[in-house]
């Protein structure tokens, strides 16, 4: 669907009055339907003053992990953050999509009505389509991710292989240390980083080239750099997965693909509330041992990485093809990062 000028108009005059803002709005745009605002993206490309040139006229976003921690958390906020984006999500399956609908997200109509409405549409007849939030496909299998990606203007990749403990595991490693050893859980994975970390990354990156979308963010994992990212590294060892390698060669892969992107490394990833702590920026691994001369901790809340990659999008002309570290202050240390500081943040950056 197309939007009447005068509304684009319109739009451009409410955006222009509008500063930078993650805290959840109400779109200009909700009223309208979801239908209208892809109906905006899909005129930038031949409009000769298309939305893409109206401040206010919300991105639409690709985010796949989005059933994972952290991926789901950057869902959720970009959901309620409607002024700013149209927020889509890849998930595995239609059982995993279900987490997105209690979000008010929708797979769209089902195959019934589209066929109904169809047949209305060749009588002549107005239908009024319900476009899908949530799409099924596999990052391993590339020709799964087109349908997701038509349209977008950035994708967030949140998908990771996770190590996972088997049973005992941890029974022993505590008796072990009782008894003066040092040991090593061990761990295993469903599916092996090379397969997720690379493979899935690298199809997602092809298939957003593919679909022309002008800005890739990838959360990756501090501990990539060379001097790092050795054998040695826990993360390496754990399950035999060799995360960290595999991660990195998904970060060159990206930064060599004319696409423009941004990378982001979190610290350990906790299950905390966002928006209570300061958080502190780095580069090249330096905060994996200079955090306590930040006064920071290694850690970050997975809501806090979330606000970093909604503003990342949002402020893509800050971040664009640069990579950096986040990790955070403890509850009460330093002053807690507000909305406003982002910009100030990224303005940093080397």
């Amino acid at each position: 669907m197309r939007l009447p000028l005068a509304v684009l108009a319109v739009l451009a005059v409410l955006g222009s009055a509008g500063a930078f803002s993650l805290a959840p709005t109400a779109s200009p745009l909700a009223a309208l339907g979801r239908g209208r605002a892809l109906g905006l993206a899909s005129r930038r490309e031949s409009a000769p003053l298309g939305p893409s040139m109206l401040v206010g006229v919300p991105k639409v976003v690709l985010v796949t992990g989005a059933t994972g921690r952290t991926g789901f958390a950057t869902f959720k906020l970009m959901k309620e953050m409607e002024k700013d984006f149209v927020v889509q999500g890849l998930v595995r399956s239609e059982k995993a999509g279900r987490m997105l609908e209690k979000l008010g997200a929708s797979f769209g109509d089902s195959e019934k009505i589209r066929a109904q409405n169809e047949k209305l549409r060749k009588l002549g007849m107005p239908t009024d389509d319900e476009q899908p939030d949530i799409f099924i496909g596999d990052i391993v299998d590339k020709s799964t991710l087109a349908p997701a990606l038509k349209d977008c203007d950035a994708l967030v990749i949140c998908t990771s292989g996770v190590p996972k403990l088997r049973k005992r595991e941890l029974a022993k490693s505590i008796l072990s240390k009782l008894v003066g050893r040092q040991r090593l859980p061990k761990f295993y994975f469903e599916q092996m980083p090379e397969e997720v970390d690379w493979e899935g990354c690298k199809n997602q990156i092809d298939a957003a080239k593919e679909a022309g979308v002008g800005h890739v963010v990838l959360v990756s994992s501090m501990g990539v750099t060379p001097a790092k990212n050795t054998n040695e590294n826990i993360l390496n060892k754990m399950g035999g997965g060799n995360i960290l390698v595999w991660k990195a060669k998904a970060e060159e892969y990206l930064k060599e693909s004319g696409l423009d992107y941004t990378i982001i490394h979190p610290g350990g990833l906790i299950n905390k509330p966002g928006g209570e702590r300061e958080i502190v920026l780095g580069v090249n691994d330096e905060l994996l041992d200079g955090y306590e001369a930040r006064g920071a901790t290694r850690a970050i809340p997975r809501e806090d990485v979330s606000r970093l990659v909604a503003a990342a999008v949002k402020c893509k002309d800050l971040v664009k093809n640069k990579s950096f570290d986040c990790v955070s202050k403890a509850p009460g240390e330093g002053r807690v990062t507000q909305i406003d500081d982002f910009q100030t943040l990224f303005m940093q950056l080397p």
